[in-house]
């Protein structure tokens, strides 16, 4: 009786020492991956954030010298509804900012990242750009509050829908 006391006890301690190693494993996986999704949403909201900023950069920046350019950054950066209303427009803003002689810089520009997820974010971007033309010489600073609604389309963040906001 005496030698099956020991390994029956040995036997327990054996199985006890597995169903902790196994839990220690469980908690380390569920732990590690939560940790890997927290970074990853991290990136992805900064990921946008900075495309949103870019973008609406791009929306606001316009000079009539490089109208073709600069309106070419937009409509690389834009998707979907967004894109065709910009690009329908562009037809009747282009003889308007040529004859003026639109100039419009971004001096600051400040995003805020409002919601999303791995295919889509709101972003809200604040933005001061002096601006003149033919009949104002001296730059006037206009501001904008813009709010982009991206999605993700292959690697990159696209506008799909621009608003301005108050």
């Amino acid at each position: 009786m005496t030698t099956t006391t020991p390994r029956r006890t040995g036997q327990l301690l054996w199985a006890v020492a597995v169903l902790l190693a196994l839990a220690a494993v469980i908690v380390a996986t569920t732990l590690g991956r939560a940790a890997w999704e927290r970074d990853r949403g991290a990136a992805t909201r900064a990921e946008a954030l900075a495309a949103g900023r870019q973008l609406a950069v791009n929306f606001v920046t316009l000079d009539a010298s490089r109208f073709d350019a600069d309106t070419g950054r937009v409509v690389e950066g834009a998707t979907g509804d967004f894109k065709k209303q910009y690009e329908d427009a562009l037809r009747e803003l282009k003889p308007v900012v040529e004859s003026n002689r639109t100039v419009s810089t971004v001096e600051r520009a400040e995003a805020s990242y409002v919601s999303g997820d791995a295919d889509s974010a709101v972003v809200l971007v604040g933005l001061v750009a002096p601006t003149t033309n033919a009949s104002a010489t001296e730059p006037e600073k206009k501001t904008y509050r813009i709010r982009l609604d991206l999605a993700k389309v292959g690697d990159s963040w696209k506008v799909s829908t621009l608003d301005f906001v108050s």
